[in-house]
């Protein structure tokens, strides 16, 4: 790969020659994907405050590098964004404008190329070898302590007197970087708790890592810590202003939540906010003046997730409706298409990664204990990572019952087997004998399925409708062997569903 040039490295603005050239698929050999970060880190040095001209020539360069389908289409949305009179190029001013030079180097750069550039020969070997395609990231749970205890908590039920081994985590991280994986998301409890926490970051110092924190432990001395790292960004939970997130989250921390940000966005390190969606705040956290606040403080993005009836007292009545779920995604939308802030909503953008992420076919959860889960909100598990490789937990039945699924149904913005399919995950729980993780997990195969069936209709019901008229592109995603299984899982949810409403 030949150097980006550079008309002047210090000159701010001035234009920038980013002629990226291709040598074949060797650009993805080990050396060329440490080449492709440097030549990225150099570019982002010098479009700051740049020119628009310069933002679409990296763009178009995006375009070049584009091999798959899905990454040419990435490519696309990437040259629609930093068009004129759209928001991209006051984000990446803004971004790049305020972040430390380490954090711009160790987080930005690696994690870009890490996902929109995976190796093929990695995921050719895979496929060859073992039968599965690489997962781009992992999500380890390490401790599941927590200094507040929040309304609805998804893990609220784990045990909390277990931390993971570190040596543990360290072999799950090397054995994921074989796989050819190289961004790791670390949640809880509240992770900083976890005192090998930054020393595993340390170590692992050429892959890039996101933490979802509460954000209380986030004082001065962390933040610099945070920084000198440089390959972590934390992502701060916070579910809307103070009444909001005080009221879920306890007295005192919407303010803890503004100083972590401060002391962040005052040192330069990228961080996140993110946001549960419920039926107590689902029109202040879709509102310019929320999303407005997270760019005054900071955020150079956000994550929205829906409340989901698993862990601390499941209340299906706290779940966001059909119809408010599909206001969420309408306020999603609008705010990353007319905000200089990047938002995705973890469940209605299923339309943008072929629907449902997990079981390993783009991620996995490993929990306190070791237990593999599908994803941190599906707590079953047939296999624990003290016993078994990282490969062999991928590879698991359990796991490939649930892959051969995916999508679970064309309409992508109905991806989960939890809340949007029930009958999948009840099926392969049952077929392969998957223990629940803590108590209480079962319940949503068990007490909560009549309300999780008829959720799912009614939510049938308000997106199919969305989902014919906006979203022929989003089918783009699907390969044959998914647009097969979505016909396959079709057919099972309508069985399943439908025994529910035949008597015995």
């Amino acid at each position: 790969m030949q150097a980006v040039t550079v008309s002047n490295d210090s000159l701010k603005g001035a234009d920038v020659d980013l002629n990226l050239v291709l040598k074949g698929k060797e650009v993805f050999s080990r050396a060329k994907h440490e080449a492709a970060e440097r030549v990225l880190s150099q570019s982002l040095k010098v479009l700051a405050n740049s020119s628009d001209k310069n933002y679409q020539r990296l763009a178009q360069a995006f375009g070049k590098l584009a091999e798959s389908k899905q990454q040419q289409m990435v490519a696309d949305w990437m040259q629609g964004y930093l068009a004129p009179g759209s928001p991209g190029v006051e984000y990446f001013n803004r971004l790049l404008g305020s972040v430390n030079p380490n954090v711009r180097k160790n987080y930005i750069a690696k994690t870009i190329v890490s996902l929109f550039f995976r190796d093929p020969k990695v995921s050719a070997r895979l496929m060859a070898e073992a039968g599965i395609s690489s997962p781009n990231l992992i999500v380890i749970s390490p401790s599941m302590r927590c200094n507040i205890s929040c309304v609805g908590c998804y893990a609220g039920n784990y045990t909390k007197a277990d931390d993971l081994d570190p040596e543990i985590a360290d072999r799950v991280i090397t054995e994921a970087k074989e796989l050819g994986i190289r961004f790791f998301v670390i949640t809880g409890g509240e992770p900083f708790f976890y005192k090998p926490l930054l020393g595993l970051i340390e170590k692992h110092s050429d892959v890039s890592f996101q933490v979802y924190t509460n954000g209380t432990l986030i004082d001065e001395e962390m933040a610099d810590r945070i920084v000198e790292l440089g390959n972590v960004a934390p992502a701060i939970s916070i579910e809307g202003f103070q009444k909001e997130t005080d009221e879920r989250r306890g007295p005192g921390t919407f303010d803890k939540v503004m100083r972590a940000m401060d002391n962040l966005r005052e040192r330069g390190a990228v961080f996140a906010f993110s946001t549960t969606a419920s039926r107590k705040n689902i029109d202040t956290i879709t509102s310019d003046e929320f999303a407005q606040m997270m760019i005054d403080k900071g955020c150079a993005y956000g994550w929205y997730f829906s409340y989901i009836p698993i862990g601390k007292s499941p209340d299906l009545a706290y779940m966001p409706s059909p119809k408010e779920r599909n206001r969420l995604r309408e306020g999603v939308n609008r705010i990353r298409r007319e905000l200089p802030i990047l938002v995705a909503d973890f469940w209605n953008d299923g339309t943008l990664t072929g629907g449902c992420l997990a079981a390993g076919r783009k991620y996995l959860h490993i929990n306190n204990r070791g237990d593999v889960e599908p994803c941190v909100f599906c707590h079953f598990a047939t296999d624990n990572i003290k016993e078994v490789t990282l490969l062999e937990a991928i590879r698991s039945p359990f796991f490939q019952s649930i892959r051969k699924k995916q999508p679970f149904g064309h309409n992508l913005l109905r991806p989960c087997p939890i809340i949007d399919h029930p009958a999948v995950l009840r099926e392969a729980v049952e077929k392969h004998g998957a223990y629940a993780t803590h108590e209480g997990a079962e319940s949503v195969i068990g007490e909560l399925r009549e309300g999780l069936d008829d959720y799912a209709r009614s939510l049938e019901a308000v997106t199919d409708k969305v989902w014919k008229q906006d979203y022929k592109w989003a089918e783009d995603w699907l390969d044959k062997d998914q647009k097969e299984a979505a016909d396959r899982a079709e057919k099972l949810c309508s069985r399943g569903l439908a025994s529910e409403r035949t008597p015995a």
